[in-house]
This record gives C-alpha cells, structure tokens and sequence, in this order.
C-alpha cells in the first residue's frame, strides 16, 4: 500500500519536470504502463494550460478511457478545447452508455456534429439512449450485450462469447430472448462451463437474476445490485423486450454520484459545484442558501430580543446559550443524517416512518435526560446559582427531543412534498434547534425566576 501511495507523486513531479522540458516522447513513455485512472489522477493535478497538451499525446483508446476516469472540472474544460474531430474518434472507441454520457455534456452543435459523424449504428444506439432520464436505468444502460434464442445450446453461447469478446467488455451475462426479442432470463457465464456443450441454454438460466425496466430510478437500481449481489442485470421496455444492460461498474459510478449529491443538497450546494469552479460560478451557487439561512438566523435574534428582560435579570444565561442550541442542532444533526441514509437505501418509507420516528423519539428523551442533568450540575457548581443549574438542565432535555424529532420530520416533510429529502435539510434544522433551543431556554428562564420571585 505505501509503495502505491508513493507512486503518484513520484510521477506527478517527473511529469512536471518533461513538460518543463518538452520531452512528450518521454511522457508517452511514461503513461505507457499506466492505467487510464491513474492518468486521470495526474491530468486532474495539471494547470488548465498543460491539460490538454498532455490529453493530446494519448492514443485515441486509451484517451477514450482517460476522459472518463477525470474530474468533471477537467472534462469539461477539455471537451470544450477538443476539436469535434478529436471527439469523434474518442467517442467511437467507448460502450454506448459512455458514449451517452459524454455526448450529453457537449453543447447542442457539439453532439450534432458528434452524432453526424460516427458510425450510423453507433448514432442510433446513442441516440436511443439519450432519450431516457441520464437518472433511470435506461439512462446508465448500455446496449451492447450477448443474447441468445430459446433454442440455442452452450455451445452456440460459447461462440457467441468469442465472437463478442473484439466489441463487448465484461461480458457477466447471456440473456436469453424469444422470437420477439422479449427475454426469457439470463445466463451467468461461469454456469456455461459446468456443462455439457450441447445442453440447451434455456435449462441453465438463473432465477434468482431479475431484470429492470428502463424507467426505474437508478437509486433503485443500485439496490438490487446489493441485494441480490448482482455483476450484471438487463433492462426491459414494458413489453419485456430486451434494451440492453447494466453492469457493477456502472452501479458503482451511480452510488458515487448519488451520494455525493445527497452530501451536496444536505448543505446547501449545488452537484455541480467544486472547489475548483470559478469564484463568479461559487458564488451564484452557494449565494441563496446564504440568504435563507441568513433569513433563518433572524428568528434566533428576534427571539433573544424578545426575552431580553429576563437576560438583564441573569446575565449567566448568556453563557450557556450556546450550549442549549448547539446541542440541539447536534442531536438533530445525528437523527437527520441516519433518516436521510435510511431513505436514500430504501430502508426507511412513509409505511415504517412511524417506528422510526417513536424509536428516535425515546432516543431523544433518553439523551436530553443524561445530557440535561450533567450541564445543570456544572452550571450550578461553576456559577453557585442552583436556579441556572434547573433551568439549564430542562431546557436541555426538552432541545435535545426536539432536536432529535425535528431530525426525523424534515426529510420525511421534504420527501412528501416530492422534494429531496436531503435538499438543505442540514439548514433547515439549524434553524429550528437554534430558535427552538434559544426559546425553550430563555422562556424557561422566564417562567421559572418569575416562579421563584427573583
């Protein structure tokens, strides 16, 4: 593993010394033995400049795997440098559901040009392709695949394989269609070799493999993988006929977009924006989920302008006012992030909500009560004011319950709205546990120092 870890920069700093030094032989050579991902890595670290003259010295093969492996910040700016010709060969090379997917991110003149110019068949499987929603399974499929007829034999699967191996890159499966096209089951390929040759295919089809339709969201999709511990998997159209596939490697890329957008929208931000996006392009991105929570932020101030009486009363107060809010937003913070994970993995739904949201309630109350009662010690021990010790230790309680209830009500109160449910949850619960925390404590303060006559 440390020899691993020593290999990048031991190249990224050779790499930058032959470009000093106008050496691309020596570059080519260098990427020779590399694999694309790991030129991916050393292209990202590159200034703008130096991108794509490096991008350029590659072969048309292994470019076509190189720009697929990069950040989105460096694709974009060398699908933008690239001439439509460059992209033409690049885009011939991959399956088509890459092919799909980097002609999505080309400018409208850029993909006419593209779809014009590459194989006729070629064009048609992407356009096919570009019609599904790039978030169902339509959308993440890829065309190419082995099929066979009802009546083929091992044998004939075998050839098939061989005669694929030139076009097609893992293959996992052979699908099994009728006369219509319409599949039977699939076929997982190390079956066929336990076999007799001239066994006919359809007796050895696994059914434990399910097929999808093309408009199931790929979050969805991503979960049948897990569950039935799935390498490949075909995509139906409501007649049941045979589109095509989608395979681990595509699931895999899924599951990181998906969770890096759910990260993304819990904080306010949009998918697309990164640390390397222009100050200009930030800015616009993250600007009005600012606002909001600026506007937010107001309820806390007005109030603790509404109880400033009672501050006058007991100046101690402020000090522990950030610890009532904090620990609410925290405990809120817990729930929230196991709520929006348990929906994003299917394992939450509005038919299971109820337990979930008793369960985390006396979870709630059982981590108020034990955090309540240690602060309410220490504010009557530090401070000697046994009264601030009582109202610090019940208003404690009470936000870390409502913390904890508000964490589980705001992803469910998102994603009944058709919303997502981690669409600036994270902001939306500050706010609540700050005003909430801040008025639970002050107004308990209130109630009791009247109470007591001080």
């Amino acid at each position: 593993m440390d020899e691993i870890k020593k290999k990048k920069p031991m190249r990224l700093e050779t790499l930058k010394k032959l470009i000093e030094q106008h050496r691309e032989f020596d570059i080519i050579d260098l990427f020779s033995d590399m694999h694309a991902a790991d030129i991916a890595d050393l292209i990202d670290e590159l200034e703008d400049d130096d991108r794509l003259r490096l991008f350029t010295l590659l072969d048309v093969e292994t470019a076509s795997d190189v720009i697929l492996e990069l950040s989105d910040t460096s694709r974009e700016q060398l699908i933008e440098d690239l001439s439509n010709e460059q992209l033409t060969d690049i885009i011939e090379e991959m399956e088509s559901d890459d092919a799909a997917d980097i002609i999505a991110e080309l400018s409208d003149d850029q993909a006419k040009a593209v779809l014009e110019a590459i194989e006729p068949e070629e064009s048609e499987e992407v356009k096919e392709l570009l019609k599904y929603p790039e978030d169902t399974a339509g959308g993440i499929m890829q065309s190419e695949l082995v099929s066979m007829g009802q009546k083929a034999t091992i044998n004939d699967a075998f050839q098939a394989v061989v005669d694929a191996t030139e076009t097609i890159e893992n293959i996992y499966d052979i699908f099994v269609v009728d006369d219509d096209d319409k599949l039977i089951g699939s076929v997982p390929l190390q079956r066929l070799i336990t076999r007799k040759r001239f066994t006919p295919i359809v007796e050895m089809i696994d059914e434990d493999i399910p097929s999808v339709p093309a408009d199931m969201d790929q979050e969805e999709v991503a979960r049948l993988f897990k569950k039935y511990d799935l390498v490949s998997v075909p995509v139906v159209d409501r007649e049941n006929r045979l589109l095509g596939r989608i395979t681990i490697d595509d699931v895999m890329d899924t599951v990181e977009e998906e969770t890096s957008e759910d990260i993304y929208r819990i904080a306010g931000l949009g998918e697309d924006d990164t640390v390397f996006n222009s100050t200009t392009e930030s800015v616009k991105k993250r600007l009005p989920w600012l606002y909001l929570n600026l506007v937010t932020a107001l309820a806390s101030v007005l109030v603790i302008g509404f109880f400033e009486d009672t501050i006058k009363i007991m100046v101690a107060l402020v000090f522990f006012m950030p610890v009532v809010a904090g620990l609410g937003g925290n405990a809120g913070s817990q729930t929230l992030t196991l709520i929006v994970r348990g929906m994003a993995l299917g394992e939450i739904t509005f038919e299971n909500a109820k337990r979930a949201l008793l369960r985390q309630i006396s979870v709630g109350i059982a981590n108020g009560l034990a955090v309540g009662i240690v602060i309410g010690l220490i504010a009557w021990l530090w401070k000697g004011i046994p009264i601030l010790g009582l109202i610090l230790g019940l208003a404690m309680i009470v936000s870390v319950f409502a913390g904890t209830l508000v964490g589980v009500l705001i992803p469910l109160a998102l994603k009944r709205l058709k919303l997502d449910p981690a669409l600036g949850s994270h902001i939306f619960l500050t706010a609540f546990t700050d005003a909430f925390g801040f008025l639970s404590f002050l107004g308990l303060a209130t109630i009791l120092l009247k109470w007591f006559d001080i």
